[in-house]
């Protein structure tokens, strides 16, 4: 005999887990950036291309702070215009 305590608790497990577009309307970001942002924790259904969240993660991650795409640099770009008057500008670094 299943208790009513032990239906609501495998109801609630399995409500923890989401599909790509659940995971994008918690998060509330498009489901592009879901599949683009490696950064974010996710389960590949082994045998397909399909693609599962987990809640408990997905608020770890946002709770962490790291929601930063990877990858920014953080270095200063020098475009052609701003180099020194002297030298020349050329698309192969081996002429520069």
């Amino acid at each position: 005999m299943i208790a009513a305590g032990d239906t609501h608790a495998s109801a609630q497990t399995a409500a923890e887990i989401m599909t790509l577009a659940e995971a994008a309307k918690y998060l509330r970001l498009s489901k592009s950036t879901l599949y683009q942002r490696k950064d974010i924790p996710r389960h590949r259904i082994p045998g397909s291309r399909k693609v599962r969240f987990l809640r408990d993660e997905l608020l770890a991650w946002l709770k962490s702070g790291d929601m930063l795409p990877v990858s920014r640099v953080s270095e200063v770009l020098t475009l052609p215009l701003d180099r020194p008057v002297g030298t020349v500008y050329h698309r192969n670094p081996r002429y520069r």
